[in-house]
């Protein structure tokens, strides 16, 4: 049995940007072989809408014509995934080190990185144990929740640490108050490392520590995740020196990886 960490789904979307998401995501998927009326059955939107979604997206240069009324990508949405192809090489450098941590410590090992106000898991090893607590690649947290948000606000001003901590959505104070959040900021800046012990969900304990790049920018977080007994006061201490050896491994390939770029 394996238990996750789930998040619900919006309530509050625009049918129709829906459906020109459902359209791209078709095009991509069908190399080059989708027509007009081959999305609109398959989507089961109508031609019509179907016609001014996908010329609209070939107006943006997301999307070209091709023969026969084809469509396919378009090299316009590159300046949009730079960004993931970036998260990309990230994950393609620590995969084998978090796989490796997630193998000795037991527990499930995640990457996550800021976007804006939140965190965001975009890669996870699994642990090897048939029971265990595991991370949704995709999912978003607050800042001001976890091992993790204290990580990434720990290398910010105090002013930004507040602003965020103001603006955070009521459901974070459910199982903490500030204070909590503060105090594991100050671990984190103390000790290069921090302990949640259920901020997010009671049953769920993480230990997060940072990862630098080449110039020491902060480029994200690794964390391990289990239950509360997976942490007891005997073992933690095993599990803080396996994350934060291999948070400094990943932290020497991340400055490789950019200097093997830069040349």
């Amino acid at each position: 049995m394996r238990l996750s960490r789930n998040q619900a789904k919006p309530t509050h979307t625009v049918p129709v940007l829906r459906k020109a998401i459902h359209v791209l995501a078709a095009v991509a998927q069908g190399n080059g072989a989708v027509t007009t009326k081959s999305l609109a059955t398959t989507l089961k939107i109508s031609p019509t809408t179907c016609y001014r979604i996908l010329q609209s997206f070939v107006a943006e240069g997301w999307l070209r014509s091709g023969a026969n009324g084809t469509f396919e990508l378009s090299f316009g949405l590159v300046p949009l995934l730079r960004p993931l192809l970036r998260h990309e090489l990230l994950i393609e450098t620590v995969r084998n080190p978090l796989a490796q941590l997630a193998k000795t410590t037991g527990l499930t090992a995640k990457l996550t990185v800021r976007q804006v106000d939140d965190a965001v898991t975009i890669h996870s090893a699994s642990s090897p144990k048939g029971t265990a607590i595991t991370s949704r690649v995709g999912s978003v947290v607050s800042l001001a929740i976890g091992s993790s948000g204290a990580t990434f606000l720990a290398a910010l001003g105090e002013d930004e640490v507040a602003r965020i901590l103001e603006d955070a959505p009521a459901e974070v104070w459910r199982h903490q108050k500030r204070e909590d959040v503060l105090r594991r900021v100050r671990e984190c800046r103390r000790q290069g490392c921090c302990f949640d012990s259920g901020s997010y969900q009671p049953h769920i304990n993480t230990l997060s520590a940072p990862l630098h790049g080449r110039e020491r920018e902060f480029v994200g977080v690794v964390t391990v995740l289990g239950f509360p007994q997976d942490f007891d006061p005997a073992v933690r201490p095993a599990i803080i020196r396996e994350l934060k050896f291999t948070a400094g491994g990943c932290t020497q390939l991340i400055a490789g990886q950019s200097n093997a770029s830069a040349a």
